[in-house]
């Protein structure tokens, strides 16, 4: 079946997002009395979204003995949004990435943001960036009880798009992405630009039999917007 549609990950794929994740979780330990973790460390947490990533955190100072300073989750999640907010943008566009999706819109393939990001940040990142017209669609953890690995997420925008999810490509930098295309019933294509909580995409993509991987987005749609050319 054609293409009709392809639906994006945000962070590690379009964007790289890690070191404004990095310094949110920086701020918040500080303002918290708590170790700082390492960039590397948040890298292996995010994925799942932010109460997935709070959960680690968590988890993180306690294995490092410091179970009685740390609060629950919840306690720490408006925390962290709030620390954002008074935060400068360190998310950064990987090169071409809006560009090919910009490419694809004008190939007349529609587009869909699939992001486990909740709403508020999503739109924030969007809008402060011009890119709030960037997509024909755009589902967020606040839109679905179930976030990816599920694939309510990709079911949403497919619906919304109105287009066959056989139809549609799901583009994602992890695990999360790959397994939420698959149970969606979509071609998932994996990029190397991301993070994939530890563990390489090309190792994982192989254990798990995804064989559809690029370097990065413009490389990974290439060869649809070459279909789109026919």
């Amino acid at each position: 079946m054609d293409t009709k549609a392809v639906l994006f990950d945000l962070d590690g794929t379009l964007v790289d997002s890690l070191p404004d994740i990095h310094a949110g979780v920086c701020a918040l330990a500080e303002r918290r009395g708590l170790p700082k973790p390492p960039i590397e460390d948040v890298g292996d947490m995010i994925g799942k979204g932010i109460r997935v990533l709070i959960e680690r955190l968590a988890d993180w100072w306690r294995l490092r003995g410091h179970a009685v300073e740390t609060p629950e989750p919840e306690a720490l999640l408006p925390e962290l949004i709030e620390v954002w907010s008074g935060m400068p943008d360190l998310v950064r566009p990987i090169p071409g990435a809006f560009e090919a999706v910009a490419a694809l819109r004008a190939a007349g393939i529609k587009t869909a943001l699939v992001t486990n990001k909740i709403r508020e940040r999503t739109v924030e990142y969007l809008e402060r960036n011009g890119l709030e017209d960037a997509f024909d669609a755009v589902v967020t953890a606040s839109d679905c009880e179930r976030a990816k690995p599920w694939p309510d997420m990709l079911w949403m925008a497919a619906e919304q798009l109105q287009v066959d999810p056989k139809a549609c490509v799901m583009v994602g930098d992890s695990q999360n992405d790959a397994l939420a295309g698959r149970a969606a019933g979509m071609r998932t294509v994996l990029v190397r630009t991301g993070y994939n909580e530890g563990v390489t995409i090309d190792e994982w993509a192989a254990q798990n039999g995804f064989e559809d991987l690029w370097d990065d987005v413009p490389q990974a749609m290439a060869p649809i917007l070459k279909e789109a050319a026919r």
